[in-house]
C-alpha cells in the first residue's frame, strides 16, 4: 500500500466509470493490508467514487456507528458476492464533494490502516472508523478566513514546500508535505522528517509542539525548522506565494493535489484578498532531534500518558543550530 497517490486512485475511478454496466456497483482490487481487503469502487448510476474496506467475518455494524457528515456518505455493502463472508464498509463521495479532497481522504485512510495493520495492540476496525470520523468533522466545519497565526503557519510549510522544490526532488516535494494528511511532522523527506515552526513575533520564539511523536519518532533524522519572518517591502505575501507554486505544479501536471492540501489547511480564493501582508524569512535556525535535544520522548514517559502537548523556547536552547541549506544536505538532496 506504501507509496499509493491521489493520481492512481482517480485513474482507478476514471476506468470503472467508463465502463458501461445494469448493476449498482463495479470493483477493482487495489491492496490487501493483513487480513483487510481493500477494493476501489464505483457506485451507478451517478458513478460515483467510493472506496470499500472489508474485513473478515461478519460483524453486526449498527448504523449508529457509521460516521456521518458532508462530502461522503458512509455505510455497509451487503449481497454482493464480492465480499461474502465479509463485513464492507464503503466511503462514497457525494455529488457535492469534491473529488480532489475525497481522494486525498482515502490515501490518508489508507495510510492509517496500514499503520494500524502493522501494530498488534490495534483495533484495525476502530482505527479506521475513527479516521473517518475525523474527517467528516473536517469537512463539516465552517471555513472562515485564516487566524494571523494559521496564515504564518501556512506561509512557513509553503515556503519549505518551495525551497524543496529547488532541490533534485522538483514538483516531487508536493509528495513530501504531509501535514495536511495530520502526519505527526510537516514534511517526511525520504526516511526522516522536518517540523517547520514559524513566527513574526519579536522576542522569544515561543514553539508548541503538539504531540509527542512530533519530536520523537521512528523517523530520522528530524529537524525542527524554525522560520522568524518581519514585513518588508521586497516580500512576498502568502497569496502570491500560493500562486507562485500552483504555476510550478501545475508545470508539472500535479496541481490537483496542491489545491486539494490547500483546501485541507483551509486556504480558500474567496479569502485570498485577505492574504496580502508582505513578508521576508529574516531568521531562520533547525535544530536537530536528538540527544541532548530537550524534548518529551515516549521511552521516558509511564505507558499511562497517551498524549502530550507542550510549548519549547527555542531561543533557550544550549544546543546548536544549522541553516536550512543544511537541513536539505542532510537528506542528501541536490
Amino acid at each position: 500500500m506504501t507509496g499509493w497517490t491521489e493520481e492512481g486512485l482517480v485513474r482507478a475511478w476514471r476506468a470503472l466509470a467508463r465502463q458501461a454496466t445494469v448493476e449498482d456497483w463495479r470493483f477493482v482490487h487495489l491492496t490487501d493490508v493483513g487480513t483487510v481487503s481493500i477494493e476501489a469502487g464505483c457506485q451507478f448510476p451517478l458513478g460515483r467514487e467510493a472506496l470499500i474496506v472489508s474485513f473478515p467475518g461478519l460483524w453486526p455494524v449498527s448504523p449508529e456507528r457509521l460516521p456521518e457528515g458532508k462530502g461522503f456518505d458512509v455505510s455497509c455493502i451487503k449481497e454482493q458476492t464480492l465480499f461474502a463472508g465479509r463485513t464492507a464498509i464503503a466511503l462514497v463521495r457525494r455529488p457535492e464533494g469534491s473529488p480532489d479532497i475525497f481522494a486525498i481522504m482515502v490515501v490518508d485512510v489508507l495510510r492509517t490502516l496500514e499503520t494500524a495493520a502493522n501494530n498488534a495492540d490495534c483495533d484495525v476496525m476502530e482505527a479506521f472508523l475513527n479516521r473517518v470520523k475525523e474527517w467528516q468533522a473536517f469537512m463539516a466545519r465552517t471555513h472562515r478566513p485564516l487566524s494571523s497565526d494559521a496564515q504564518i503557519g501556512l506561509l512557513g510549510e509553503l515556503w519549505m514546500l518551495r525551497e524543496l522544490t529547488h532541490t533534485s526532488l522538483g514538483a516531487g516535494a508536493l509528495d513530501c508535505w504531509q501535514g495536511p494528511l495530520r502526519a505527526a511532522q510537516d514534511f517526511h523527506i525520504r526516511g526522516g522528517a522536518v517540523e517547520v515552526k514559524s513566527t513574526t513575533r519579536a522576542g522569544s520564539f515561543l514553539a508548541r509542539v503538539n504531540s509527542i511523536e512530533q519530536l520523537d519518532s521512528d523517523r530520522a533524522p528530524i529537524f525542527l525548522c524554525a522560520f522568524r519572518f518581519e514585513e518588508c517591502i521586497d516580500g512576498v505575501s502568502l497569496a502570491s506565494l500560493v500562486t507562485a507554486l500552483r504555476e510550478k505544479f501545475r508545470l508539472a501536471g500535479v496541481q490537483r493535489g496542491f489545491e486539494a492540501l490547500l483546501m485541507v489547511m483551509g486556504y480558500l480564493d474567496e479569502h485570498a484578498g485577505l492574504y496580502g501582508r508582505i513578508l521576508t524569512l529574516k531568521d531562520v535556525r533547525a535544530f536537530l532531534a536528538e540527544g541532548d535535544m530537550p524534548r518529551l520522548k515516549r521511552t521516558m514517559l509511564s505507558p499511562a500518558i497517551r498524549s502530550a502537548a507542550y510549548v519549547l523556547d527555542l531561543d533557550a536552547l544550549e544546543i546548536p543550530s544549522i541553516g536550512l541549506r543544511e537541513v536539505i544536505n542532510e537528506f542528501g538532496l541536490v
